[in-house]
């Protein structure tokens, strides 16, 4: 007499759990991940050889509290932009000096650069506190 052994039955592969994790996933990475383009500001830095083109530039400083000056004279940042618009009326192509204090935040310095690029101004420059 011959005795078959019982069959078990096969296990099916369970997919319920692995949407789950794979839609978790999905979530998890579009909640982390960012979609839009970080900006970045161009700024030069004179060079020795052009040390005497110079000439007719705006100097713009920022000092260490936060306080602003355009040759020389106080302004609030809110009117930055006014105070270059004679400058830019006169040579679109004016060479604009950013002097920064060591310890002026860098998030100030940021604003004003914003501030002079949305004026008008092209040619920005750096300059070492």
């Amino acid at each position: 007499m011959r005795i078959e052994p019982l069959r078990r039955p096969r296990r099916a592969l369970r997919l319920a759990p692995l949407v789950d994790i794979v839609f978790l996933l999905l979530v998890f990475f579009m909640l982390v991940s960012r979609l839009d383009v970080p900006q970045t500001l161009i700024v030069e830095v004179p060079s020795e050889a052009s040390a005497g083109t110079l000439q007719g530039a705006v100097l713009v400083r920022l000092g260490n509290d936060g306080s602003l000056d355009v040759n020389g004279r106080p302004i609030g940042i809110e009117r930055l932009a006014g105070a270059i618009l004679p400058f830019l009326a006169k040579d679109p192509d004016v060479r604009v000096l950013v002097q920064s204090a060591r310890e002026a935040p860098l998030e100030k310095l940021v604003r004003v650069l914003d501030r002079l690029r949305g004026a008008g101004a092209q040619d920005l420059r750096l300059l070492e506190p």
